[in-house]
C-alpha cells in the first residue's frame, strides 16, 4: 500500500462539484478544504506506485481541477528520509518515473 497527498487549486465556483465528485472517486480517502492558493488536500491510498500514478491522473482529469502538488508517502524505511517514523516523502517527477 502506498498514500500519497496532493494539493489541488479548483476553478473558482466550482469547488462544490469538485468536492462531490472527488469524494466517490475509490482511493481518495479523505479530503479537506484550506484556504489559500490551494483549495483542497487529498489524501490518497493505492495498492502500488502505478496505482496511486494512475489515481492522481484520474484526479487531475476533472475539468475544474487548474493546478496539483502531489507527494508520495511511502512506508519503506530502507529509503528513509525520517527513519524514526519509517517515511519517504518523495516528489510527483520521482512519483511519474518510478
Amino acid at each position: 500500500m502506498v498514500i500519497g497527498i496532493t494539493m489541488i487549486k479548483i476553478v473558482p465556483g466550482h469547488e462544490k462539484a469538485s468536492y462531490d465528485s472527488l469524494k466517490e472517486t475509490d482511493g481518495v480517502k479523505e479530503i479537506y478544504h484550506l484556504f489559500g492558493e490551494y483549495d483542497f488536500f487529498l489524501i490518497l491510498e493505492a495498492a502500488d506506485r502505478t496505482g496511486l500514478s494512475g489515481l492522481l491522473e484520474e484526479v487531475k482529469s476533472d475539468r475544474y481541477i487548474l493546478d496539483s502538488w502531489p507527494l508520495l508517502v511511502s512506508r519503506e524505511s530502507d529509503n528513509a528520509i525520517h527513519p524514526s517514523i519509517g517515511m519517504t516523502f518523495t516528489s510527483a517527477g520521482e512519483l511519474a518515473a518510478s
